[in-house]
């Protein structure tokens, strides 16, 4: 239903040289002003001694920013303050509204607001019922394809011909959905806007200077992000951000949390300043003084390890901000009230752990299970992002001893957890800001149940068994054979699953084919059930799989959408001094017509990687061409190179195991080596 309410925008004006009611007095001259009061509010986080400032409401939205830019240049004004807000904040923030959340409302005849109330967010797992359109597309010519997906995003639909009556086709079907949300690339939006417009079809929105903008208040959201949250997982970002759809549903973390903390600012009468002003709070002696150590790493201990568990702080950071009290305004002072950070951190982090354990409860593959997963993933991202932004250069209200106070709490926590796993017997494999990998012989998993339940009592944070792995495999830097890596691992589970960080396969640049035989040889290498299986038969059972896919793609048997690579923007393709195969493919497209800028995934195909024309190395995916097989060889065989490097292999040398440190070769030899000054 759609209701209609009186919103007035306003900000407030800080008086300078004059008091605020003579100030008040100037501004009620202005004949574009709906009016004017003297007001008290909190003039930050920190201070709770009100200050008498000038509020300022403004007749129409479209006069606010004439108005505002008038009144910031009155000498007598100084600073102007919530005057960058969002109108749709500060009218949801005034009401305390909720955007996604139910509420109670009285309209009368004409569907006018007489009185809105919100109802609490309750902690229901399906998303609301709002209709989603799910798409992509791609022309070639004259011939057009349009093919929609469901929400697990397998196709659905296809609209495919003549270019105008397959957009035709998939426009007629847009308009039965009618969807709330919109998924699709930014470039597939544009275009299919674009075309809409040229060939005479209904529309139903507007490409301005290639930024798509929809009707009817429609959210756009990217494939990417639909795929990764689901319709639950952006109604939770949605609800955190206190801003509509349309505006937060592609947002970024840090954004989302510069958003509510505005709200929440705002909502407790605490004048909010403009964007870019941020300072630190510490002088240039203490910055350099207190330089900040960061999080604690425990150096990977490389190689194959067996009956290994990972022990996991859940929620670490979001915690140590709610049970220790930390906040911008009490970093310092330690103690006191509840900061500013608390109350908004717990009620998220709470709705995180409701969902993240719910979906345990659920089958595997099941749409609660997805839901649940869509609802904690988005919200781990930003309770992780509220530790980092405590000390970003954008953050209006933070400052960096935030940040070093978090990481110093979080380095006394590991180091504690250490000690009282050292203490039982246990050997530290591993460690990473927030997780310990131990074992000791003979360990069960309820001995390592036991051992997080210790370390919570002794910490004060709550602990759990994340992964008990049959066989985990620590990898070492690429450069840096001897040292280990952070958080790049593998290992398989004693239920059976298979569990990767750091390593080729979880990159979005990897082609999906070369990302897949990387998954099947490590499958291959775990499947033993000792480990001197997996060193023996694992292996070279691995070995295997890399060189059959070799083979497989100098067949030319793999479908050329397998070896596509995906790579994003970081600025517009006219910036790039140099042309890496994504700005390549990037400005290809940009030739051919596409849309492409800062924050675009760009997909490509290697053809000829080694041509001295960075034009001819690659071609935008979904172009007709060859491609260049002894290219993808090489990616498969370093993705496999990647994860065999503790068992000395290197894949397509010889026999597959060509040894890669001089004491492989065996003693004898290594011992003449060193006699005649090579080290080994």
């Amino acid at each position: 239903m759609k209701l209609l309410d009186r919103y007035t925008p306003e900000f407030y004006a800080e008086p300078k040289g004059v008091d605020a009611h003579r100030l008040m007095g100037l501004l009620e001259e202005h004949d574009d002003l709906a009016g004017a009061s003297v007001e008290r509010r909190a003039s930050s986080i920190r201070e709770t001694r009100g200050v008498e400032v000038v509020r300022v409401r403004v007749c129409r939205v479209e006069d606010y920013r004439r108005v505002l830019a008038q009144v910031e240049a009155m000498p007598c004004v100084g600073d102007v303050y919530d005057a960058d807000l969002e109108h749709e904040l500060k009218y949801l923030c005034d009401r305390r509204l909720v955007p996604m959340g139910r509420v109670a409302f009285e309209a009368d005849g004409d569907r006018r607001v007489r009185s809105i109330t919100p109802i609490p967010a309750g902690l229901e797992v399906e998303p609301p019922p709002l209709k989603a359109l799910r798409f992509g597309m791609s022309v070639d010519g004259d011939e057009g394809t349009v093919t929609t997906y469901d929400h697990r995003l397998e196709a659905e639909y296809v609209f495919s011909g003549p270019a105008r009556r397959a957009l035709r086709d998939f426009l007629d079907h847009f308009a039965d959905v009618d969807p709330d949300v919109v998924a699709c690339r930014d470039k597939d939006l544009s275009a299919m806007l674009r075309l809409g417009r040229q060939h005479g079809l209904r529309r139903f929105g507007a490409d301005r200077d290639g930024e798509p903008e929809l009707w009817g208040g429609r959210a756009h959201v990217s494939l990417s992000t639909y795929g990764r949250l689901g319709l639950s997982g952006l109604v939770e970002r949605v609800m955190y951000a206190r801003l509509p759809a349309r505006l937060s549903s592609e947002w970024g973390a840090g954004r989302a949390v510069e958003s509510r903390q505005c709200y929440e600012a705002r909502r407790r009468g605490v004048l909010v300043p403009r964007r870019g002003g941020f300072q630190p709070v510490m002088t240039l002696e203490e910055l350099l003084g207190r330089r900040d150590q960061g999080g604690l790493i425990f150096t990977p201990d490389v190689g194959l390890h067996e009956d290994v568990a990972a022990l996991d702080f859940e929620s670490m950071f979001p915690n140590l901000i709610t049970r220790r009290n930390i906040s911008y305004e009490n970093v310092r002072l330690g103690g006191g009230t509840e900061g500013f950070l608390v109350e908004f951190t717990r009620e998220t982090l709470e709705r995180r752990l409701h969902f993240k354990h719910l979906r345990r409860e659920y089958p595997k593959g099941s749409d609660e299970r997805l839901w649940c997963e869509g609802r904690q993933l988005a919200l781990k991202e930003i309770l992780f992002c509220t530790y980092g932004y405590s000390g970003c250069w954008a953050n209006r209200f933070g400052n960096f001893d935030t940040f070093m106070e978090i990481n110093r709490v979080a380095r006394e926590t590991l180091v504690e957890s250490m000690n009282v796993a050292r203490e039982e017997g246990f050997r530290v494999l591993y460690g990473n800001n927030d997780s310990l990998f131990l074992r000791r012989p003979g360990a069960s998993r309820g001995d390592y149940e036991g051992l997080a339940r210790r370390i919570a009592e002794r910490v004060g944070l709550p602990m759990a068994v994340e992964n008990h792995f049959r066989f985990l495999v620590l990898l070492p830097q690429k450069g840096e054979p001897s040292i280990g890596a952070v958080n790049r691992y593998y290992g398989r589970t004693v239920e059976g699953e298979y569990v990767c960080r750091g390593i080729e396969l979880r990159r979005r640049d990897t082609p999906p084919y070369v990302a897949r035989v990387q998954m099947e040889a490590i499958e291959a290498l775990l499947g033993p059930d000792t480990l001197e299986g997996v060193r023996t038969a694992g292996l070279r059972r691995a070995l295997e799989v890399i060189e059959g896919a070799c083979r497989r793609i100098r067949r030319g048997e793999v479908p050329p959408e397998e070896l596509r690579a995906s790579t994003a923007l970081r600025r517009e393709p006219g910036e790039y001094r140099s042309r890496p195969p994504h700005v390549a493919a990037a400005e290809a497209l940009g030739i051919a017509g596409a849309r492409v800028e800062a924050g675009s995934l760009v997909d490509y195909v290697y053809v000829d990687a080694g041509h001295r024309n960075p034009f001819r190395r690659v071609r935008p995916a979904g172009y007709r061409g060859g491609v260049d097989a002894e290219k993808y060889v090489e990616l498969v065989r370093g993705a496999g190179r990647s994860v065999l490097m503790p068992f000395g292999a290197d894949p397509g040398a010889g026999d597959g195991a060509r040894p890669t440190r001089l004491g492989d070769y065996g003693p004898e030899l290594a011992e003449r080596a060193e006699t005649r000054g090579v080290g080994c």
